[in-house]
C-alpha cells in the first residue's frame, strides 16, 4: 500500500481539502518539510509500516482541517508570519463524524470510524501530556487507543528521520496495546 493508492480512493472533499494543504507552509522548527501536505504524505508514509487501518487512516486525517481553522501569528509572536490552525484536531474529528463520505473512505480500508476520530481529535492533546496533573496523565494513558496514539506521535514527528520513527513505532507496537 502506498499514499498515493490510499488518496486515490479518497471521497472529493479529502481530495480538495489535501489540494489545500499543499499551499500551507508551517513552522520551520516543527516542520522542516516544505507543505502540510508533505507532511501528511510523510507521516502517513510512516504509518502504513504499521499495517494498522486506523493509524493509515488518522495519518491521511490528523491535519486535513488546518487550512480550514488558519491563522497567522501577529508580528509579536516569535513565529511571526507563519500559520498556526488553534482547533484543527477538532475539526478533523468533527469531520470524521459528520460526513458520510469520509466514514465510508475509513471503512474502506477496514479502520474504525470511532478510532480513527478519537484519535485525530486527540493528537494535539497528547503533546501536552507532561504538562498535565499526574491523575490527569493517568486517565489519558489508560484510555483504549492510547498505545496506538503514542505510535501515531512518534511517526507525526518530523524533527526525528524516517527510520526512527518506525522504530520507535514498531517498538510500540512490540510492546502491546492497553
Amino acid at each position: 500500500m502506498t499514499f498515493e493508492f490510499v488518496i486515490n480512493h479518497a471521497p472529493k472533499i479529502i481530495v480538495n481539502k489535501l489540494e489545500q494543504l499543499k499551499t500551507m507552509r508551517e513552522r520551520p522548527d516543527f516542520h522542516p518539510e516544505p507543505s502540510t501536505f508533505e507532511h501528511v504524505k510523510i507521516v502517513t508514509t510512516r504509518l502504513i509500516q504499521s499495517d494498522n487501518p486506523n493509524l493509515i487512516m488518522t495519518g491521511v486525517l490528523h491535519d486535513i482541517c488546518k487550512f480550514d481553522c488558519i491563522k497567522i501569528n501577529g508580528p509579536d509572536h516569535k513565529m511571526a508570519g507563519f500559520p498556526t490552525s488553534p482547533g484543527h484536531d477538532d475539526a478533523a474529528e468533527r469531520l470524521i463524524r459528520t460526513d458520510e463520505d469520509v466514514q465510508n473512505f475509513i471503512r474502506i480500508f477496514k479502520a474504525n470510524v470511532d478510532t480513527v476520530a478519537w484519535l485525530c481529535g486527540q493528537h494535539m492533546r497528547v503533546k501536552q501530556i507532561n504538562d498535565m496533573r499526574a491523575s490527569k496523565q493517568a486517565a489519558f494513558r489508560a484510555m483504549d487507543n492510547f498505545s496506538l496514539l503514542e505510535m501515531f506521535t512518534v511517526c507525526d514527528n518530523m524533527l526525528i528521520s524516517d527510520e526512527q520513527s518506525i522504530r520507535e513505532m514498531k517498538a510500540i507496537q512490540l510492546a502491546g496495546f492497553h
